[in-house]
């Protein structure tokens, strides 16, 4: 009962979450507790687990007492029980994940003390097996709150006695944030709830809204950032968008003051959305990013007319580059669903979080978010080998560990997308060879010039007078000659390979330069970005240097 006990006050106190609970409650052992374990995790603070533990032994010396104590004549039936004081209340049952509970578990009547009163537990021990007894509520030193409030630890449907820990559980439903539509205002206020605002940012092509305290609703449009109301939130108007949108979260997660968070959410009739929140002491800091509602396809990408082929490899690793906010998602979604539309596969999807739901009509399909599916990418990946899966995408690489699963998967025969950070490709390969111990980096740079098939190292660049963003790239298929390259660790002609292969690459500069020439974009935008600004020194901002 000591887990079951420390359970409840440590997720009453908000010093956990349930989820954490849920997600550690399997590596409870006999030599050490859930607090212990959470401590381990980096979740809870040693100083805060030595109060809980001492307020939890105290509970169970007195719940001891009292099952040693003569058993009291049973009450009547009739008799009401005296209601408890402040410093009690009533605790339900303890449900660890996947332990199947008991429908309706008989209430064990106990009569109260007449000098003090008690409450009741109901529940079930580690095992599964009903338990009742009775313990007093005391203060806990340095928490938050002075009593156990109702609080669950969730309990799964009992699952396949085969499945492996970290296995799609069935009660994740994913949110689609379908519905009627919601009808977007021509004129946003503060007033609005969150659906109006997310209709009215789809409304008028915007990407990412920032709700912040005292200041105006702020949205992003092509790059740039517009005040699109004119009063300011209040914190409480802030708080309430808040609850709203934890309505759309698709585990019920909720939302504790003081922790930050990002989620994707799904609120009817204005699609899917990822909320990442912030707090400022007790004020949240709001940043919403709008997820695209309809697929694409990758003609409408316009990338060059070799990447379309990746989607036609059997395996292999195709590495999807770029700064933040580029739509390198939106690109390994893009390759994963023309993939499904032109073969029979299975395809997984492990991602950071998931962001638009897929489909795939000749085949299966499976989405696992970091976190909430499984525990961590390396995880996922594992699992998707397990499952043998046929396409796998990945979003985004974080470590070795996990650029290192994917070359297993590819050399095994998946075919593999994965997102990545990366201005450039040279900037690319560079970084993932430098992340290498020079002891394993031969084995490493084998391995990666066997499977890396593609690069695709996107930037999303503003057009001319913020009607829009447009695409520049530098991309590549993966030749003898650069592979070579790779093995030896010698990077200092990729640039050069890359302008060689005619149709099989396009540098970031020829890129560029081609977006310039088009008079899509000014020449500044291209001297930022370029991989040898000197191209384009002539469109310097005055002071800046080259």
């Amino acid at each position: 009962m000591r887990n079951q006990y420390m359970a409840k006050v440590l997720v009453h106190n908000k010093m956990v979450s349930e989820d954490q609970v849920n997600a550690y409650w399997g590596e409870i052992t006999d030599s050490q507790d859930i607090g212990q374990v959470l401590v381990k995790a980096g979740l809870l603070q040693q100083g805060v687990y030595e109060k809980v533990l001492a307020f939890v032994k105290n509970l169970e010396e007195k719940n001891a007492a009292a099952a040693r104590a003569p058993e009291p004549a049973a009450q009547p039936a009739a008799q009401e029980a005296p209601k408890a004081n402040r410093s009690t209340t009533s605790i339900p049952a303890i449900k660890p994940v996947g332990i199947p509970t008991p429908a309706s578990p008989a209430p064990v009547k106990t009569e109260p003390k007449d000098e003090e009163p008690t409450l009741q537990i109901e529940g079930n021990n580690i095992f599964g097996e009903a338990t009742s007894s009775n313990m007093d509520v005391e203060k806990v030193s340095g928490l938050e709150t002075t009593s156990i409030s109702s609080i669950g630890i969730k309990t799964d449907e009992p699952e396949d006695e085969s499945a492996e820990e970290g296995e799609l559980p069935s009660r994740f439903a994913l949110a689609t944030g379908e519905g009627k539509a919601v009808e977007a205002p021509e004129v946003l206020t503060t007033k609005m709830n969150l659906r109006k605002i997310i209709a009215y940012a789809r409304k008028f092509g915007t990407t990412d809204i920032y709700l912040f305290a005292n200041r105006q609703i702020i949205m992003r449009q092509s790059g740039n950032l517009f005040a699109v109301t004119e009063d300011a939130l209040d914190t409480t108007r802030l708080t309430d968008l808040l609850g709203e949108a934890s309505e759309g979260f698709a585990d019920a997660y909720k939302v504790s003051v003081g922790k930050n968070f990002s989620k994707t959410m799904g609120l009817a009739g204005v699609g899917r959305a990822r909320i990442t929140v912030t707090w400022d002491d007790v004020v949240p800091n709001i940043s919403i990013r709008v997820i695209p509602t309809e697929s694409t396809t990758l003609e409408n990408l316009y990338l060059p007319a070799f990447c379309g082929r990746f989607a036609d490899l059997q395996s292999g690793l195709v590495l999807i580059a770029g700064p933040a906010s580029s739509g390198r998602s939106t690109t390994m979604t893009t390759f994963a669903e023309t993939v499904a539309a032109n073969r029979q596969c299975y395809i997984q999807t492990v991602e950071r979080p998931i962001e638009r739901l897929l489909q795939n009509p000749n085949g299966a399909i499976v989405q696992k978010e970091v976190g909430l599916h499984v525990r961590t990418g390396v995880a996922g990946i594992e699992l998707a080998i397990r499952d043998g899966a046929d396409v796998i995408c990945f979003d985004h690489l974080t470590s070795m560990d996990e650029l290192n699963l994917l070359l297993q998967a590819a050399n095994a025969g998946a075919l593999v997308f994965a997102v990545t950070g990366g201005n450039n490709i040279h900037a690319l390969l560079s970084r993932l060879l430098a992340s290498v111990p020079e002891v394993g980096r031969p084995a490493f740079a084998c391995a990666l010039a066997d499977q890396l098939k593609g690069i695709i190292v996107q930037h999303l660049v503003p057009v001319v007078q913020n009607q829009g963003l447009v695409l520049a790239c530098e991309a590549m298929r993966i030749s003898s000659t650069v592979a070579n390259m790779i093995r030896k660790c010698d990077l200092s002609q990729v640039a050069a390979a890359i302008s060689s292969q005619k149709d099989q690459g396009v540098t970031l500069d020829d890129s560029l330069q081609k977006c310039l020439e088009s008079g899509y974009i000014e020449g500044t935008e291209a001297w930022k970005r370029a991989y040898d600004s000197r191209r384009f020194a002539a469109y310097r901002p005055a002071g800046k240097e080259a």
